[in-house]
């Protein structure tokens, strides 16, 4: 088996009859509205990729393991021809699958957790990771004894020793390591505090890699799903940060070799176009471009030049709205996720959208009252705000881009007072209208959940609700901190044990209670 690198969260997995190509991000417009790039370059890529697909003499596979734009990049896979066969998750949202039943293929294969597809030397699975706040998939590709585990940006971790169970063991594993969320990016925070939320969120990341590392003791672990750059003169700055979510390679290695020693696993810095081939253990510099930390801020900006005239002239086609009409056009989608939205009634406070660098007038949503007006400015002392810049406002209100994708354009601006994490007002900024029912029923499934688990931190024994209350980690492969601190697996969530199980971003609780005399 040899798997080639193709950037960012994208490999090409050959064996002997089948071709299996993962996440392809290689067109030259970036994702998310052209907020995210890859980094390095890997367009050049996209013959390769074709050709390999055009291969008539063997079976050949794209595996979409999600509908993020650096992962689901259809104007790639529009250029196509129909020479292979799509394997997709089944998500309860038929977005995904849908959009590619609709481009050129032989077919498309929808999977449900743990499927297993067959070819003629190896075997597919897809493990689903599935709720309205997350939609992801990971992917294990076995051929002739040699497998290949890619768990994309999935928080899996919890269910990690039944895969390994039965599935293991793994000679090339791969996961995201770096950030890829709006906070505390877009969040209005002073300097020491962006950098303060941003290591911890940082290191929170790199270790529950580690772990996942340690675990499996794969042959190889490969960096990957991330980070992109951001070439738009307006975010340019965030790739120049020395603290941030978006870590590069070099620094998580320099942490692995700290944190794992000397286990054997080798974690080799891949460029795109890099091979490893497991049958014979070697890797292969194959990349046509090897870029270093040194070289760094002069690659962005060279890179970034090469865009200069596509963003001066793309925000403009915007400009002309009327941005009282604007306004006016968000309030039907806006009360139609209030409506769907059960538990509204836990928000006591309000939610203003406004465009960037707009004064006045701004929407004020009133959760309470389920009912979404245009307002002159904001006249409450605690509130959550949300300013988004003019092009991509019109571009919501007309149902162009997903709200989703619109916070993952990094563009947007936001604000919360008490700057406490809230699932269900998350959940309603992020989600489409549709959604938002069944993540409601969801919050409720897992509140309803009686099951609970003994902990030990620090020789004291603890009581507490096994699933995490944010999407439902299983709190039994969390891990504790500082004695009194319990991790939730999936997102890193931290629940203190010495304060009730309280959590210690957020307003939810595990409901801890101490079982022995002494704390």
């Amino acid at each position: 088996m040899e798997i080639t690198f193709l950037g960012h969260s994208g490999f090409c997995v050959e064996t002997t009859h089948a071709n299996i190509v993962i996440d392809p991000w290689l067109s030259t417009h970036g994702a998310f509205d052209s907020s995210w790039f890859q980094y390095p370059r890997n367009q050049h890529l996209a013959s390769f990729v074709i050709d390999k697909l055009n291969d008539t003499k063997k079976d050949n596979f794209v595996y979409v393991s999600h509908e993020h734009k650096d992962h689901f990049d259809e104007k790639f896979l529009k250029s196509l021809g129909p020479t292979f066969t799509y394997v997709v998750p089944g998500f309860r949202r038929p977005f995904l699958r849908d959009h590619l039943a609709n481009l050129p293929c032989k077919d498309v294969i929808s999977f449900d957790h743990a499927d297993e597809l067959k070819f003629k030397d190896g075997t597919i699975k897809i493990y689903l990771d599935d709720n309205e706040m997350n939609r992801d998939s990971a992917i294990l590709v076995k051929s002739n004894g040699e497998s290949f585990l890619n768990l994309n940006d999935t928080k899996l971790q919890d269910t990690l020793p039944t895969i390994a169970k039965v599935d293991g063991p793994f000679d090339v594993f791969t996961c995201q390591f770096s950030g890829a969320n709006w906070h505390p990016v877009c969040y209005q925070y002073d300097n020491k505090t962006y950098t303060s939320i941003s290591k911890k969120k940082m290191l929170s990341k790199f270790e529950a890699v580690a772990r996942s590392i340690e675990f499996l003791k794969p042959r190889y672990y490969i960096p990957a799903a991330g980070p992109p750059c951001f070439l738009d003169p307006e975010l340019i700055e965030i790739n120049f940060q020395e603290t941030n979510i978006f870590p590069r390679t070099p620094k998580f290695i320099k942490y692995l070799n700290r944190r794992l020693g000397k286990i054997d696993v080798k974690y080799p810095e891949l460029m795109p176009g890099d091979i490893i081939d497991i049958t014979s253990d070697k890797v292969k510099l194959e990349a046509n471009e090897r870029v270093d930390d040194n070289e760094f801020e002069a690659y962005i900006r060279s890179y970034a030049e090469d865009y200069k005239h596509f963003f001066d002239t793309r925000k403009k086609t915007y400009l002309d709205n009327d941005n009282h009409s604007l306004l006016k056009k968000l309030i039907p989608p806006l009360n139609s996720k209030l409506k769907s939205l059960t538990l509204r009634n836990r928000i006591k406070s309000p939610l203003y959208l406004g465009i960037k660098n707009l004064n006045d007038p701004i929407l004020r949503v009133d959760f309470q009252s389920g009912t979404t007006k245009v307002v002159n400015g904001i006249n409450d002392s605690n509130y959550y705000l949300m300013e988004i810049p003019k092009f991509e406002f019109a571009q919501l209100a007309e149902n162009q881009i997903l709200w989703e994708d619109l916070f993952l354009t990094m563009r947007v601006r936001l604000y919360r007072n008490p700057d406490i994490y809230q699932t269900i007002i998350q959940g309603f900024l992020t989600m489409q209208p549709e959604d938002v029912s069944s993540f409601c029923n969801r919050l409720l499934e897992i509140e309803e959940s009686k099951e609970r688990i003994n902990v030990e931190a620090d020789g004291v024994r603890y009581s507490i609700d096994r699933f995490c209350p944010h999407q439902a980690g299983d709190l039994k492969q969390g891990w504790i901190e500082n004695g009194r601190y319990l991790t939730c697996p999936r997102h890193r969530w931290q629940f203190d044990l010495w304060n009730e199980g309280q959590c210690t971003t957020s307003n939810e609780t595990i409901r801890a209670v101490a079982l022995d005399d002494e704390i």
